[in-house]
């Protein structure tokens, strides 16, 4: 093994599915400068890369106290006795899930993904599909990170169900339990049940015109950049401080400190891209400070949109805006994820129903994603719209992902669960 080891990750097979018909797999890798290290059959990490190891019977992994890139995974997959998944790739990845389509390799079986690493935050938000239960829980920490180990994988699927049959804005996701047949390109279905529950970004990848999520976020983002709006925000990253300016309608020109310009451009945001954050990269003559700031606030605008408290942050041209009045109204816990009428035009907001279930639906009365310590959220599956906000202050107890707020290190042990497949006998 190289290293020495700094802590250990048990892993705990509780699928509860039938050892004789169904194996539940894992694999891992570690980046290093110029090169990877592979989870090994013992649980180590070892330069010769290796295929997925099974874990029916559990595995106890010990993380090496090594230099790393960040880039470090352990992929989970389950698959039926008959199959035998490929060595996994530490630079082509998973598709989105759950289709087939290039350049990524289709998966074999429903699976998911944890990101770890030596003295690093860990984390059950490593893709945006939500595809097995996983949960896990840190030496002298009492929550538990990711999905509440009582709701078996089939649960929360009817739950899903149940919410986008009651919730206002349901109806347009509903779609997004993949439970169609499977066929060549896509992986099998375990016992019957849903390969994913799909966010809205993968299944507009693949369908781009999605009833009811096509188009979805378009009058929201027009109302958001209509010419004279204004912005005022305090940014905790990147480049600290408030940032204010106006929209001339196709973009919002703001200045932050030592008279910082950040320009964001309404087609960032136009047709599904409200489900799809994506910040280009660094432009020719851009500063370091100019292109943090501007990936910083498009982030938190993309957080917004999602959370469906966008509109409340934003002031007309008539109107005064007050400092940070933008960030003060898009961390309001309180109006996340409902459909109020927001503080711009007082039409009711959009929300994407995908977050707001691993946020805040609950089965027979359990939270479906283990709460934070302030017991105000589920902390979801996290996505590329669902850090903690980087705008405002935000107390560390209203933790959003599913992930430490603290970098794990020597002696914190963690133990992760894949969760039941089935409902509890």
């Amino acid at each position: 093994m190289s290293g020495t080891t700094l802590n250990t990750i048990t892993l705990k097979n509780s699928t509860g599915l039938d050892t004789s018909k169904y194996t539940v797999w894992v694999a891992g890798f570690i980046q290093q400068p110029g090169k990877y290290l592979y989870l090994d059959t013992n649980g180590g990490f070892t330069a010769t890369a290796g295929n997925y190891v099974n874990i029916n019977d559990g595995l106890t992994v010990s993380v090496p106290n090594v230099t790393n890139l960040g880039n470090n995974r352990l992929v989970f997959l389950v698959t039926e006795n008959t199959t035998t998944p490929p060595a996994l790739s530490s630079t082509v990845g998973y598709t989105a899930y759950p289709f087939n389509a290039a350049p990524g390799v289709c998966p074999p079986g429903p699976y998911d993904i944890f990101e770890f690493g030596p003295n690093a935050q860990y984390d059950v938000s490593a893709v945006d599909s939500f595809g097995l239960n996983l949960s896990f829980t840190v030496t002298n920490d009492s929550l538990v990170y990711g999905a509440v180990t009582a709701n078996s994988r089939l649960e929360i699927g009817e739950a899903f169900n149940t919410f986008t049959a009651s919730d206002p804005l349901g109806s347009s996701f509903t779609q997004l339990l993949y439970t169609s047949p499977t066929g060549a390109g896509y992986p099998d279905s375990i016992t019957g049940q849903f390969s994913a529950i799909v966010s809205p970004k993968d299944w507009l990848a693949i369908n781009p015109t999605a009833t009811g999520l096509n188009g979805y976020w378009t009058e929201t983002v027009n109302d958001f950049f209509t010419s004279g709006n204004q912005l005022s925000l305090y940014l905790n990253a990147a480049t600290v401080g408030t940032y204010s300016g106006t929209s001339d309608g196709t973009q919002f020109t703001l200045t932050g400190p030592g008279a910082l310009k950040v320009t964001i451009p309404a087609t960032d945001f136009a047709g599904n891209q409200g489900f799809m954050q994506a910040v280009r990269g660094m432009k020719t003559g851009e500063s370091q400070a100019e292109y943090d700031a501007f990936n910083q606030i498009e982030a938190a605008i993309f957080q917004a949109i999602s959370r469906g408290v966008l509109l409340d942050g934003v002031v007309a041209k008539s109107g005064t805006i007050t400092d940070n009045y933008t960030s003060d109204a898009w961390t309001n816990i309180q109006n996340w994820y409902t459909d109020h009428a927001n503080a711009y035009n007082q039409k009711s907001s959009l929300y994407d129903a995908y977050a707001k279930f691993f946020h805040c639906a609950q089965n027979n009365s359990t939270t479906i994603m283990g709460p934070n310590s302030a017991q105000t959220l589920g902390m979801a599956y996290g996505f590329s719209l669902d850090e903690n906000p980087n705008v405002g202050s935000w107390p560390a107890g209203d933790n959003v992902p599913s992930k430490t707020n603290y970098s794990v290190g020597s002696g914190q042990n963690v133990t992760l669960t894949v969760g039941p497949w089935a409902p509890a006998s």
